[in-house]
């Protein structure tokens, strides 16, 4: 194995593990660049199937899983980043029989 090849399985290896411990659905594909794929030229790692997909940016490769989507990452950031308003209501203390009020 030469030592292109040891350095991108390494990468590959860590972005598999990283996605298996932070997503609770398991990888099922690692998607490469096609350049990428071509270079490396393998077709299975660890029994997931290896694909060239366009989408993902050269150097870079991407755990597919049942659970992910294109652009999720982002819009998921988005939403969390989002402030929203929260609304909580403030009660009047009263008296001996009487109902509390909100203001």
């Amino acid at each position: 194995m030469s030592k292109f090849e040891s350095k991108n399985l390494g990468a590959i290896r860590a972005a598999l593990d990283g996605h298996n411990q932070s997503c609770p659905v398991p990888g099922n594909a690692i998607l490469l660049n096609p350049v990428d794929h071509e270079l490396i030229g393998w077709d299975e790692l660890w029994g997931l199937p290896v694909l060239a997909d366009e989408r993902v940016p050269t150097k870079r490769v991407r755990i597919q899983c049942d659970g992910s989507a294109f652009g999720i990452e982002d819009e998921m950031a988005d939403a969390i980043a989002r402030e929203v308003p929260t609304v909580i209501p403030v009660v009047v203390p009263v008296g001996p029989g009487e109902n509390p009020r909100e203001l």
